[in-house]
């Protein structure tokens, strides 16, 4: 698994931890299992996560609360503060769609970061949230 996908699997399991807790949370990795959805294969079966969630939690059409699409946004948001990254609240694109943007932010600042780790592997940079050193490109 890269290092993108571990970034977002770790996500969505500490925000479906943290909002259902653990017990609960066993209960939806078991549901999704059955659905060939596990928690390492949700990367890329993004669709199917979120379709899954839907069927579980709702969507808020008919309901007081739509807790799947409220799920995403934590998630997202969970996902983009690790990577220090800027959120974006909800769009209208899909969660599938956001993650795969975020993947392409993710793999640019990874190509940014190994070429500065190359430049300040000498000079002790700071590290970034995957663990590469980089070097500060803002004044302190």
């Amino acid at each position: 698994m890269d290092e993108f996908n571990e970034l977002l699997s770790w996500a969505i399991e500490k925000t479906i931890s943290y909002i259902f807790g653990d017990i609960n949370a066993q209960v939806i990795y078991s549901y999704l299992e059955k659905k060939e959805c596990g928690l390492k294969q949700i990367p890329a079966k993004l669709t199917l996560f979120s379709a899954e969630l839907r069927k579980i939690l709702g969507t808020g059409r008919g309901q007081l609360l739509g807790a799947a699409p409220i799920l995403e946004e934590a998630i997202l948001e969970t996902l983009c503060s690790e990577m220090q990254i800027k959120f974006d609240k909800f769009d209208g694109k899909s969660f599938a769609d956001r993650v795969e943007g975020i993947r392409g932010s993710y793999k640019k600042r990874s190509k940014a970061g190994s070429i500065l780790t190359q430049v300040s592997s000498s000079e002790g940079g700071k590290k970034d949230p995957a663990g590469r050193k980089h070097r500060s490109l803002c004044s302190s």
